[in-house]
């Protein structure tokens, strides 16, 4: 008697972690990335393969309610992901994530989601996904575009269709096939004209201090400045050059490991260096 009352718990306690984990965020319970991106185990199709409902993935990046394909350094958009399904699902979920380089890192950042949807934190980037059972099936989240210099970015995202029952049986999920890619637009407000030429940033990578150095053909003066991937100024320095062969070293000692983007500019030119904080 007392082996039953205990398998029934267990099998009651199994229950109920089936619907907690098919009602929230993969990489909030389960710690996972589900898009099927370049850094997944494996999508939510894993889980949720009875291939119900025949959903399928939308995503598009909006700006002023028109989709885009490539974006301004900086700017504001909204990142829509729709499940697009046949049938009649009692609910829907998803996980998205944008990313960019070789090394697959966070690519701008997520801001303002809206209700049921949460924004986790996982291995450093940023995974929009739901927060509970949705009825609609289209999730909106603000994105900021990354620092000038980025280059593509690359968002990957999954969806279920559900139909509320205690486990995953019985649900659909579907993943994009390739990514949505949005390059990166050239029109700037800067000008495309280069301050200092001969620039170099060393060493690369640093830990302590970087060395910036410069030769000039002029007498000026410009500032040094030190942004995140998300465009987020973190250092700067007003620097004068004078002609010749000069350097200045930044104290990079308080940022934590991490690519940052090295900008020296005088209000109408510029120079863009990426170096790598170890």
């Amino acid at each position: 008697m007392k082996f039953k009352i205990i398998y029934t718990l267990f099998t009651l306690a199994g229950l109920a972690f089936l619907f907690w984990n098919n009602s929230s965020g993969a990489a909030e319970v389960q710690g996972q990335d589900r898009t099927n991106s370049p850094l997944s185990n494996a999508p939510c199709t894993a889980c949720h393969s009875s291939g119900t409902y025949s959903p399928s993935v939308a995503l598009e990046v909006l700006k002023d309610g028109e989709s885009v394909q490539e974006y301004v350094p900086g700017e504001a958009y909204t990142m829509r992901v729709t499940a697009n399904h046949t049938g009649s699902p009692a609910s829907f979920g998803f996980q998205a994530v944008a990313l960019i380089g070789e090394d697959n890192l966070q690519a701008g950042e997520f801001s303002n989601p809206t209700d049921g949807i949460q924004i986790t934190a996982l291995d450093g980037r940023q995974y929009p996904e739901h927060s509970r059972r949705n009825e609609s099936n289209v999730f909106e989240v603000e994105w900021t575009a990354p620092a000038e210099g980025s280059g593509e970015v690359r968002f990957y995202s999954s969806v279920v269709a559900a139909n509320n029952g205690s486990g995953s049986g019985g649900d659909g999920s579907a993943f994009l096939n390739a990514p949505v890619v949005l390059t990166e637009s050239l029109t700037s407000s800067w000008e495309q004209q280069a301050l200092l030429p001969d620039l170099s940033v060393f060493p690369n990578p640093a830990s302590e201090r970087l060395q910036v150095k410069w030769e000039s053909q002029q007498r000026t003066s410009f500032r040094v400045e030190v942004y995140d991937l998300n465009g987020r100024l973190l250092l700067q320095q007003l620097q004068q050059a004078m002609p010749g062969v000069q350097s200045t070293v930044v104290d990079i000692s308080g940022l934590p490991q991490g690519i940052y983007q090295l900008r020296t500019t005088d209000g109408q030119r510029q120079n863009l260096q990426r170096f790598v904080k170890q």
